[in-house]
């Protein structure tokens, strides 16, 4: 289990610091158990940043599992989706068929930037650095793409940003029924009523409930 923490840490390092061999690796062989690894890490951060805000307003243990639960649900949706219409386009760019696993890989790779996402519930400065994480984020998708599919940096801008821009596009669409779901849900699982907004779900915010102190609210905006 050590072995294979140390191991999962080492590939967020070399990703973070752009270590030419995980570039290489996406190729020839790329890591995807250790990509699943990076994306739990990633997971288990934003989790806990979702249920710190939860436990500041005082919700339930079980409720606040549950509701950090369903904010990653949403999220991690989003991204499956942003994954495929990425995929999608770059085979049309590129005209080239690269495996799925690749892809797979790229975009839990891309996730080792939220390893710090339980930062994100500090107040004032949180929002600011949720912000700073997500860009991280694009950048690391953007670089992985671009040694996968060996493009030059624009189509490369391109490929990584089509995916983003249909993700806007379908929380913007489905903007009303996403948030009085994601509203809904939460108040089944919290027992507090609580305002969702698409761009709140796009954006993996923590859900706040309505009644949450101004300073707590300030958070999750």
């Amino acid at each position: 289990m050590l072995d294979t923490l140390a191991a999962t840490l080492t590939l967020v390092v070399d990703v973070l610091t752009r270590d030419a061999t995980v570039a290489r690796s996406l190729a020839s062989d790329p890591p995807l158990a250790g990509a699943f690894g990076v994306a739990l890490l990633a997971w288990a951060s934003t989790g806990i940043a979702h249920t710190s805000v939860l436990y500041l307003n005082h919700v339930g243990r079980v409720r606040a599992v549950v509701a950090g639960v369903a904010g990653l649900v949403w999220l991690t949706l989003l991204r499956v989706l942003e994954a495929f219409v990425t995929w999608g386009v770059a085979t049309l760019v590129t005209r080239r068929d690269v495996p799925v696993e690749t892809v797979v890989t790229i975009f839990l790779l891309a996730l080792a930037p939220q390893v710090f996402a339980a930062l994100t519930f500090l107040p004032h400065v949180g929002l600011g650095l949720g912000r700073v994480l997500g860009a991280w984020s694009f950048l690391v998708l953007f670089l992985l793409l671009g040694a996968a599919y060996a493009l030059p940096a624009w189509q490369a801008l391109l490929v990584a940003a089509s995916g983003w821009l249909v993700a806007q596009l379908v929380s913007r669409l489905l903007a009303a029924p996403l948030g009085w779901l994601g509203s809904r849900l939460w108040t089944l699982a919290s027992g507090q009523p609580v305002l969702v907004t698409s761009r709140d779900i796009l954006a993996g915010t923590p859900f706040i409930p309505v009644g949450a102190p101004e300073q707590v609210r300030e958070v999750g905006r």
